[in-house]
């Protein structure tokens, strides 16, 4: 409001441009050139030049300009504020521009000239139009009313009102182009022009009653349209008007009611969902400590070769066969038993070993590793058990408790194998090397 204050006063000049051109002032008569100059001291045009009231001009027309721009921006402002909250009536700006277009429209009548006055009256039902309110409509629909009225012209209130009723807005919603014709029925009638106040009025009733409302609504639209009847065309007028008043006004308690509900609705579903998240990442969280902890407990236990353990489980059985060879009662069956499982160890040694081997080649030929074999890292592990034994020792020396994984890796390294070798032979993403690289650091024994 200070900015407009400022602009009116005249010491406000140069801020504020204007984002729209507007045509200049070339229809102004020569009377308002002193008003618009000096208003408190009119001065002869004989003594002033043209170029000098051009100037002055030129300073109204800047006021003029941000006046225009402050309404037009501050309109839009609660417009935007108004569609965001989903409500048209609670808009927080409504009243502050509502009291520039006012103003807007005063510093017109007061320093201009009817043609000036009109141009004014049509720029204002303009962005009027645009901001698609129906107080800010009817404002610009009376002005433009006056402007014309001034210059003895006859206004054509139906090709107005088509353009109103085309607005998307109010197809939607008729019962406020049924506010903008009661406000253009309450201009006719203050103007004393009855036979359109009544037409209008009549086509606002009956627009109005088509729709559903409240009992006292109902009851006043049908008093007002009794003293229409009656030719009582100010008072049903002003009775109609005010309940358009009374409906707005048990709108905005509704909506503001129903805004408060549903920011009491979000905040309960807001904390509804923190807790929910709260509770799912708490057992998401016990999850994983228990996967990880398992998963740890397991990659702890030393990997054991298959070849180790056969060996285990012949040295086992030849011992049992030597104490029954050295016993007194020599138990054929029994020996004979202990040397073929003892055979039968040794053969899938063999066995394991060729696979081993045949695996061995196949990577240090570049091939990937086999799916096709379960477990074909640890044939692998078992080839270098036989024959790389000295890395096998190192390796166990240096870490504990490795996978599979880990010394498949290791071998793979041994075979001075690049990254992108590694990734591809093992068919896994750079990420999950990564990972693998960095849990084998963790097995590393510090001596």
């Amino acid at each position: 409001m200070l900015l407009l204050t400022c602009m009116i006063s005249g010491s406000c000049t140069s801020k504020h441009g204007s984002k729209t051109d507007f045509k200049p002032f070339t229809d102004t008569c020569e009377s308002c050139y002193n008003m618009l100059s000096h208003p408190k001291t009119p001065i002869s045009h004989k003594k002033e030049s043209r170029d000098s009231i051009m100037v002055e001009i030129r300073y109204i027309d800047s006021v003029r300009t941000a006046i225009k721009r402050q309404w037009v921006e501050t309109a839009q402002t609660a417009l935007e504020l108004a569609k965001k909250e989903e409500n048209l009536s609670q808009m927080f700006l409504f009243e502050e521009y509502l009291y520039i277009a006012n103003r807007y429209r005063t510093f017109a009548d007061r320093l201009m000239c009817d043609s000036i006055r009109l141009h004014y009256a049509e720029e204002m039902m303009q962005t009027a139009m645009q901001i698609e309110d129906a107080d800010t409509i009817g404002i610009a629909i009376t002005h433009y009313m006056d402007a014309m009225k001034h210059l003895g012209r006859k206004i054509n209130m139906e090709a107005t009102l088509k353009k109103v009723r085309s607005l998307e807005s109010f197809v939607h919603n008729p019962d406020k182009y049924a506010k903008i014709l009661c406000v253009t029925a309450r201009k006719y009638a203050a103007v004393g022009d009855n036979d359109n106040a009544k037409k209008y009025l009549s086509k606002a009733l009956l627009i109005s009653m088509a729709g559903r409302a409240e009992t006292a609504e109902v009851t006043g639209r049908r008093a007002a349209q009794q003293m229409l009847d009656r030719g009582d065309i100010k008072e049903a007028v002003q009775t109609y008007y005010s309940i358009l008043l009374m409906r707005d006004s048990a709108i905005k308690e509704k909506d503001e009611a129903m805004a408060m509900q549903k920011e009491a609705d979000e905040v309960f579903l807001h904390n509804i969902g923190l807790w929910t998240l709260l509770f799912l990442i708490i057992v998401c969280g016990i999850t994983a400590f228990y996967y990880f902890q398992k998963r740890r407990k397991a990659e702890s236990l030393s990997f054991k070769s298959e070849i180790t353990a056969l060996q285990e489980t012949i040295a086992r059985h030849e011992e049992t066969l030597q104490k029954l060879e050295k016993s007194e009662v020599k138990n054929k069956e029994e020996i004979s038993a202990q040397k073929k499982t003892i055979e039968k160890l040794k053969n899938m040694i063999v066995e394991r070993l060729g696979i081993g081997k045949n695996i061995y080649e196949e990577l240090s030929k570049g091939n990937c590793l086999p799916n096709d074999i379960k477990g074909a890292e640890s044939y692998l592990i078992d080839y270098y058990v036989i024959f790389v034994p000295e890395k096998y020792k190192k390796w166990n020396q240096e870490y504990e408790g490795l996978t599979p994984r880990m010394y498949t890796y290791l071998i793979l390294m041994d075979m001075n194998y690049s990254d992108e070798d590694i990734l591809r032979i093992l068919s896994i993403s750079p990420s999950s090397l990564r990972s693998l690289r960095s849990r084998l650091m963790a097995k590393k024994i510090e001596h």
